[in-house]
């Protein structure tokens, strides 16, 4: 349920004095109580008027001299009295001042305690009394004085006869109060009697009376109102009419003009959500923003106003799905919840509207801030506001679904628990016959699924099925909630079937799941989902033994539509493009009617998906802990399978750059040279380059903004001039770019590359992509000019790929080199690594094994085709690796056959012997250009050497120090950052700017949040968000002497989420790495030959090579006594990059 922000009643009527007022031409000669009382009406006239605070300061000032100058029995005392408390009730009303309220209140009490029953004023006087003790309720909620001003309205409508000229006034006013106490305590006897007197104050005023469109919008209120909680439709259109009847006989420049506006916006957005009419929420929309527009800052009433746009702006959202709406509805939202000052009445109504925007961002983008944000501000809402009130299931409701959509994030069952306690409270709060009982109903069904999924208890998902049948019978036909609560029942019953496999299940599902298709309008957010499942139903129905003729059909086109559909969840496209691609794949000749999409075709749609499920306007953090990564991971990884089968190898290879490291593909996107873009359309660049230094901005953030109002930067452009969040400028970049494609010569601009533009990649050798699928496993090699030339790999298979990576990362954790940082213990058995662990000294068998199951299975049968393809040279051939799947987590540098020493009767067969190896996140990340130094020259790289032997809280690694002096000894034009000097500040300023960084140092991949992955240094850690942020387009190689720094994470595979790959993405050509923990005493020795070789390689001149540098390296250590078998030590070194 969704409950708008109060609408807003006309204020109650300030009678006026029954005292007639004579100018006489001799002012001069009047008393002086007269004289002040005539200068304060002609200047609260004036106030009236314009506005003027001093008009109104001088009315009270001459009412107070007025009042002191008039004797007591004197009979326009009782009147003066009365206006000065007219007027100190309006300054109340501008100013907000407690004292002027209190001082109205008084004198109001002695106009009436002076002023007997039978006296013609009285009934004003009264009314006048309750309105000052009501306004009193407004601000201090004291149920006393609502009580006090309902009783005081009901004796002045006593008092009045009907005919009398006052009366519509005093019922309005009666009216109004009594929706106030209904409001505050829900007896439904209140909300009767508030819509039978603010009908007869409408029957009892003529059209032409000032008045009118007070008493037209506050009778529309009620009825409204009554709406909500009886569901009479007929209340709901006499609502609509009535508020429109108001705007339209209020001229614009009306004060009140802006409040009948928000309250018809209201009233049709009300209508929308019952009947689905779109005509209904953009009427709103409309109304909303001509509310606000014309309504001052610092209104009272503003903060209401923006609520309720706000509210409209979210509806769109649920109906459209475009973003902006959303973005729209927080900031408007946020600012509402800012304005009301904590106490006022309905504060926990935008607490929660506030909760609810962020709840639905939560849903569309995934952040966990949101989640978070939105929990928090429910929890509030629902704790101010006491039992018995009509809106609270309404807050619990959206409680309760925040934190089970916290328990689907984090699986902390408490979540869910709550979840339910909540949830069934709401639905014991509503009483039958409520139009909010289904969605209640509903949702209360959703939670006990999900309890089932946790628990597997068959009684869990029956009473889902139960509440869910029940939601929908309650469901009145045309609510817009109907369809998806059809697609709920549909769900529960799907899951039943798969359970039990009770085919009227299955069958009830497919008749639910069609029925909330065909309700649902073409244009909805969620017409994806509903699709989709009807598809994967009817894909159930094919595999089952009742299977019927048009059911591979009847799946194909449901997922087709889904995955077609513009305004709904990304995700859900995506995945009705992953079961459309499996049903033409498993049962192509079943379709009674040829598919649409072609099997390439259809995954060529669904890489065009990837920038929409992995939103730029997200910060780095958000992108990788989505839901979508491992989504987009297996269509890449299929689609690249199909083109291999189809024998479309180039297209292979573009799918796999499309849809392989995503994130850091936008991230270095926003850094594209626009120099093409600035000589042509100089305004288009500027906008854009602003707009992308903004997200880069954003993308290091380590949480987004709960709202879109938080300043994230300010700059002189066309567009700019006031804060906007990462999610406004994702927006606006993605219609920038949209326009730029549209310009000549344009067209792909940041489009993913094609294998044309890919060919220059494999420049200085042959490139190697390793595919790994559940049906197959192939290599293609990009060489040449661009050529590429398949190579099967029968012997491998993604069961067994997976099976060689458990067996290694099993291994290297029982010798603890994939752990966390601890202290340093050490006997005979045991030496310390980079990252401060004690780890044993296990015989090298199992990497031997390793290492020779990826010779056979992956290598060789590579190796084989490759030395085939480039011409023989005395020098070894340079093989850049790109695996993808589990092999990315491979020393496919070191496959090879290593016999033992004893009994040696086979020699080594090693990639080692043949070529030097590299690694590659993308084919992009090669077409950098290359650091070639010219023979003569004088410009020598600059080298930043930071080492840290003592750093606080780690393990003395006291060889980092010996480590750096070969490193300064070996290059000239090196910084040290030693010990105290190597902080986080230092070391990123000497990035900026040295060619080269040197970090000997503890490192550290962490698996449950992979950008926290960092660098200690002495003052804290250099993480991998804190490198995305970095652009250092001069920065040529980085050496990385720590723990784990091309580890990467299990969990996404394809995305490169490591530290090597961080410095390629701050501009680094070359990054040595370590794909585990290494030794503190070996490191040295292995930089003592690399930097050997880099040195000479700078003295002669030419193209740098590090990856030879490294090779030499680490056979160095190989060529040592017994240095083979110890596989721990040098096969974790690898080269990255250029």
């Amino acid at each position: 349920m969704s409950t708008p922000d109060g609408a807003e009643p006309h204020p109650p009527m300030s009678a006026e004095s029954s005292l007639a007022t004579s100018l006489t031409p001799n002012f001069s000669n009047l008393p002086l109580h007269t004289q002040m009382r005539i200068v304060a009406e002609r200047a609260y006239r004036q106030y009236e008027t314009r506005g003027d605070l001093d008009a109104l300061e001088m009315s009270i000032q001459c009412y107070r001299v007025a009042m002191g100058a008039t004797e007591d029995d004197h009979p326009e005392k009782v009147a003066i009295i009365n206006n000065l408390g007219v007027v100190l009730h309006t300054r109340f009303e501008c100013v907000g001042e407690r004292q002027d309220l209190e001082e109205a209140i008084f004198l109001r009490q002695l106009a009436d305690a002076l002023t007997p029953d039978d006296s013609p004023d009285k009934p004003s006087l009264l009314s006048n009394l309750a309105a000052s003790i009501f306004s009193r309720f407004e601000r201090e909620g004291r149920a006393e004085d609502l009580e006090e001003a309902i009783g005081l309205w009901t004796h002045a409508v006593e008092l009045v006869p009907d005919g009398h000229v006052h009366k519509p006034t005093l019922l309005n006013n009666l009216g109004s109060s009594h929706q106030t106490r209904f409001e505050q305590l829900g007896k439904l006897e209140d909300l009767e009697s508030a819509v039978a007197l603010h009908a007869r104050a409408v029957e009892l005023t003529p059209d032409d009376h000032p008045d009118k469109p007070s008493w037209l919008n506050n009778s529309g209120n009620s009825l409204k109102t009554r709406f909500e909680q009886l569901g009479k439709l007929e209340d709901l259109e006499s609502a609509v009419a009535l508020h429109a009847r108001a705007v339209e006989l209020t001229p614009d420049g009306h004060p009140d003009k802006p409040s009948w506006l928000n309250n018809s916006g209201s009233s049709h957005l009300t209508r929308f959500q019952q009947l689905g009419k779109l005509e209904d929420l953009e009427s709103a929309i409309a109304l909303h923003a001509r509310a606000v527009e014309l309504t001052p800052d610092g209104h009272p009433l503003k903060p209401s106003r923006l609520t309720n746009f706000g509210n409209s702006h979210k509806k769109r959202f649920e109906q459209l799905g475009k973003l902006e709406d959303l973005e729209s509805a927080i900031s408007l939202h946020a600012r509402a919840v800012d304005l009301t000052p904590d106490g006022h009445l309905d504060k926990p109504l935008r607490l929660n509207s506030s909760g609810s925007s962020h709840a639905i961002r939560f849903k569309r983008l995934g952040l966990i801030e949101d989640l978070e944000g939105a929990i928090k501000l429910y929890a509030h809402a629902a704790k101010l506001i006491p039992d018995g009130h009509p809106n609270k299931p309404d807050y619990l409701n959206n409680l309760a679904n925040s934190l089970s959509g916290r328990y689907e994030r984090t699986r902390d069952l408490k979540d869910l628990e709550k979840a339910i306690v909540h949830q069934s409270r709401a639905v014991d709060l509503t009483q039958d016959g409520h139009p909010g009982k289904h969605t209640l109903l509903n949702n209360l069904g959703a939670k006990l699924q999900t309890k089932f999924e946790q628990s597997g208890s068959l009684d869990d998902l029956d009473q889902a099925i139960t509440h869910k049948t029940n939601a929908v019978s309650l469901a009145p036909e045309g609510h817009p909630n109907k369809p998806s609560q059809l697609y709920n029942l549909s769900n529960s019953l799907r899951t039943r079937f798969n359970e039990v496999g009770n085919v009227p299940d299955l069958e009830g599902a497919i008749r639910c799941s069609t029925c909330s298709v065909e309700l649902l309008p073409e244009n909805h957010a969620t017409r994806a989902q509903k699709l989709l499942l009807l598809g994967l139903l009817f894909d159930t129905r094919l595999r089952s033994p009742h299977a019927q003729a048009d059911d591979a059909t009847r799946a194909m086109e449901a997922c087709l539509e889904a995955m077609q559909h513009s305004n709904s969840h990304p995700l859900e496209r995506l995945q009705a493009c992953r079961q459309y691609t499996t049903l033409l794949s498993e049962f192509p000749h079943l379709f009674s009617t040829p598919p649409r999409l072609t099997l390439l075709d259809a995954y060529k749609y669904a890489l065009g998906l990837i920038p929409r499920c992995i939103w730029l306007g997200n910060n780095v953090r958000g992108r990788y802990t989505s839901k979508e990564l491992p989504v987009i991971g297996v269509v890449v990884n299929s689609a690249v399978t199909a083109a291999i089968s189809a024998e479309e190898y180039g297209l292979a290879l573009e799918f796999l750059e499309t849809g392989r490291a995503v994130v850091w593909s936008q991230v270095l996107q926003l850094r594209t040279p626009l120099d093409d873009l600035r000589r042509l359309h100089p305004q288009l660049a500027g906008d854009l380059y602003y707009v992308s230094q903004a997200l880069q901005h954003a993308a290091s953030s380590p949480s987004s903004s709960l709202s879109s109002s938080t300043e994230t930067h300010k700059a002189q452009s066309s567009f700019k001039g006031h804060a906007q969040s990462s999610h406004t400028y994702a927006l606006e970049y993605e219609k920038l770019v949209t326009q730029i494609r549209e310009l000549d010569g344009f067209k792909d601009f940041l489009l993913p590359k094609t294998l044309s533009q890919l060919a220059g990649a494999c420049a200085t050798g042959p490139i190697v992509v390793i595919s790994a699928h559940e049906s197959r496993c192939d290599a293609l090699v990009l060489y040449g000019a661009g050529d590429i030339a398949h190579v099967p790999l029968p012997d491998l298979s993604l069961l067994r790929a997976k099976a060689i990576q458990k067996l290694l990362w099993d291994t290297l954790r029982a010798k603890r080199l994939l752990n966390r940082c601890r202290g340093n213990t050490r006997d005979e058995f045991e030496h310390d690594d980079r990252a401060g662990r004690v780890t044993a000294m296990d015989p090298p068998d199992l990497m031997r094994v390793i290492l020779a199951d990826l010779w056979n299975r992956v290598v060789k049968p590579i190796m084989d085709v490759v030395c085939t393809l480039i011409p023989s040279s005395s020098t070894l051939p340079h093989v850049m690796w790109c695996p993808t799947g589990p092999l990315a987590f491979l020393p496919l540098h070191a496959a090879g056959i290593y016999p033992e020493h004893k009994g040696r009767n086979t020699a080594s067969q090693t990639i080692m012997d043949i070529a030097i190896s590299s690694y590659t996140p993308t084919l992009e990340a090669l077409l950098k250009p290359r650091t070639r130094l010219t023979p003569g020259h004088t410009e020598y790289p600059k080298v930043l050497v930071v080492s840290q032997p003592d750093t606080p809280n780690c393990a003395s690694i006291p060889e980092t120090r010996t480590e750096a002096g070969i490193v300064m000894s070996l290059i000239e034009h090196s910084t040290p950052l030693d010990d105290t000097e190597g902080t986080v500040e230092a070391v990123l300023e000497g990035m900026a700017t040295h060619d080269w960084v040197h970090l000997a140092c503890h490192g550290v991949q962490n698996h449950t949040d992979p950008m926290s992955s960092a660098f200690a240094l002495y003052d804290g850690r250099l993480t991998l968000s804190s490198l995305m942020s970095q652009h250092l387009p001069n920065a040529d190689l980085a050496v990385l002497s720590a723990c784990q720094t091309a580890t990467g994470d299990e969990k996404l595979s394809e995305e490169a989420v490591h530290l090597a790959a961080g410095m390629l993405n701050a501009g680094y050509r070359s990054v040595i790495g370590t794909m585990w923990s290494i030794s503190d005493y070996i490191a040295p020795e292995v930089m003592r030959v690399f930097y050997t070789v880099m040195a000479e390689q700078v003295k002669t001149g030419g193209e740098l090579q590090p990856a030879y540098a490294l090779h030499e390296a680490t056979k160095a250590l190989r060529n040592k006594p017994g240095g083979v078998d110890d596989f721990i030590r040098w096969v974790p070194f690898v080269h990255f990059g250029l």
